[in-house]
């Protein structure tokens, strides 16, 4: 397992990447609503901006979630929908959702599996992040599904591995270097 650092420039937030229960998941998100879940079939056109946002049972596809300290875009996109591949569109997505020259937004890139498919859309995604600019943290190749949402500048993310972990009494921090196979956090988050 990788936990290293991203250097910080000039964001004046943090967020604040927090382990839950499935439990506490579910009250985190229950008054979100259907208008902020990014859902099923997971394309570039179910991605949502809001001040809250989140997605359920990331495993092969990735999510990324990119936050200004206000709001934030989360995408889920599904490594099987060809389109997803087209970054061109990602790209174009984000210059009409996202004002790229913010110098306050960061993010979040989770999911991915190891297989050919899934792993170019996630190496698509960290090289647009850095062709951007967008300092991020990476959670990748969980080891069982993972929902993840945000809401005023707190990122909860839950899977059964994370679950489990919690309820044995293990750290939040322990939980998540234990459910992910590469763990990094940027200076512009907390764990």
């Amino acid at each position: 397992m990788r936990f290293s650092k991203n250097k910080m420039d000039n964001i004046n937030f943090s967020s604040r990447i927090k382990p839950v229960t499935m439990k506490e998941f579910t009250a985190v998100t229950k008054d979100m609503g259907s208008t902020n879940f990014v859902d099923f079939p997971w394309t570039i056109e179910e991605s949502k901006k809001a001040k809250d946002v989140f997605t359920k049972n990331i495993v092969d596809c990735t999510a990324c979630l990119i936050t200004d300290g206000k709001e934030a875009l989360l995408m889920h996109l599904n490594p099987r929908t060809e389109n997803n591949h087209a970054f061109s569109l990602v790209l174009n997505y984000l210059s009409r959702t996202l004002d790229l020259k913010s110098e306050n937004l960061h993010a979040l890139l989770i999911g991915s599996k190891n297989n050919k498919k899934s792993l170019d859309i996630y190496s698509k995604f960290k090289q647009l992040l850095n062709q951007l600019s967008i300092k991020f943290s990476e959670l990748k190749d969980g080891k069982t599904p993972v929902s993840v949402a945000y809401s005023s500048d707190n990122v909860y993310v839950t899977g059964a591995t994370i679950d489990k972990m919690l309820k044995k009494g293990e750290s939040e921090r322990s939980s998540i270097l234990s459910s992910f196979k590469n763990v990094s956090i940027s200076e512009c988050d907390e764990l």
